[in-house]
């Protein structure tokens, strides 16, 4: 049997109890006024739809209750509250300092991981991955710093709607520190043997031999956790907290996967032992930037979209001082 669509059925719809009824009766209302004004002729033989469009040219008014609501709320202990300290805490402040108190846990996460992955090779190799690390933390926190300050000038920047600059600062960054971290890189590996014997004091030779090859491996790894600390940053700096938590998240994941494979084999092969934790590290790393050069590439937050070609520009050192202060 063919149901009549009336507007005594229709209004007893559970959706005109709420609220959220009046832009689809507002839609409605504008689509049949449409509709009447080019078939009119057409009503006189459907009387439910002209009383269906009659009954809501009635209840627009009287179901808008937007008004109302407003000097309803307007009135009450949590509007004048809206503002406050309290407030401005739990909506504005924690959704942003979560994800990156979790971020940071992450990046600190990549050594410790390291270590424990290597646990089972004994003794030796864990006080030699300590030992490398001790001085790889060092140079993080150098990373770091040029982080927070990218973050501060972007941040700055597209607060005061000054998009190219903002961009401009997070390529050049990212080109000076990634050119600074391969020069560092090269220094380490010619020098590393003394900066071991500096660090590990009067540790055996086993544990100095160990910690030489970790450092060696992971000094490759310097570019692109450049790349990787400096994106995030510019990233916070523009308001978005879950790519760089995301990211750093899923590099200590794929840190325990490629690591644990290279140092304890998969299926026949029976993996590289000690070398395979800082192997391991430096191309969870380099996943790590790509990921980031890709999120910035493709615009995903479109205040920060830098195309690939855009990093061999020449570089304005203004930026790059206003950074580093």
């Amino acid at each position: 049997m063919r149901h009549i669509l009336t507007a005594k059925n229709l209004l007893s719809n559970p959706i005109f109890k709420f609220p959220n009824c009046l832009p689809f009766l507002s839609t409605v209302c504008c689509i049949c006024r449409q509709f009447v004004g080019e078939n009119l002729c057409s009503f006189a033989d459907s009387p439910s739809l002209f009383e269906m469009w009659f009954h809501f040219l009635q209840l627009r008014s009287a179901l808008n209750i937007s008004s109302a609501l407003r000097q309803v709320v307007h009135g009450t202990r949590w509007h004048a509250k809206r503002k406050s300290y309290k407030v401005l805490f739990w909506r504005e402040i924690t959704p942003l300092a979560v994800p990156i108190f979790m971020e940071n846990a992450c990046v600190l996460l990549m050594g410790v991981l390291s270590t424990f992955l290597v646990s089972w090779l004994g003794k030796d190799a864990m006080a030699g991955v300590g030992l490398a690390d001790s001085f790889n933390m060092v140079i993080m926190a150098f990373f770091a710093a040029i982080d927070l300050g990218t973050t501060v000038v972007v941040a700055f920047s597209l607060g005061k709607r000054d998009r190219r600059r903002a961009r401009v600062a997070t390529r050049q960054s990212l080109v000076i520190m990634t050119l600074f971290a391969v020069l560092l890189a090269t220094l380490i590996h010619h020098f590393g043997e003394q900066i071991i014997d500096f660090v590990a004091g009067d540790a055996t030779t086993e544990v100095k031999a160990l910690a030489l090859t970790y450092l060696e491996l992971t000094v490759l790894s310097y570019p692109a956790a450049a790349i990787t600390l400096i994106g995030s940053g510019a990233l916070r700096g523009a308001g978005n907290t879950k790519i760089p938590l995301l990211i750093n998240g899923s590099l200590n994941i794929l840190n325990i996967i490629i690591s644990g494979i290279l140092i304890y084999g998969l299926f026949s092969w029976p993996g590289l032992g000690f070398v395979g934790a800082g192997l391991g590290l430096t191309i969870s790393r380099y996943i790590g930037a790509v990921a980031i050069l890709w999120v910035l590439a493709i615009g995903f937050n479109p205040a920060l979209r830098i195309s690939l070609k855009s990093y061999f520009k020449p570089l304005n050192f203004s930026i790059i001082w206003e950074v580093m202060g």
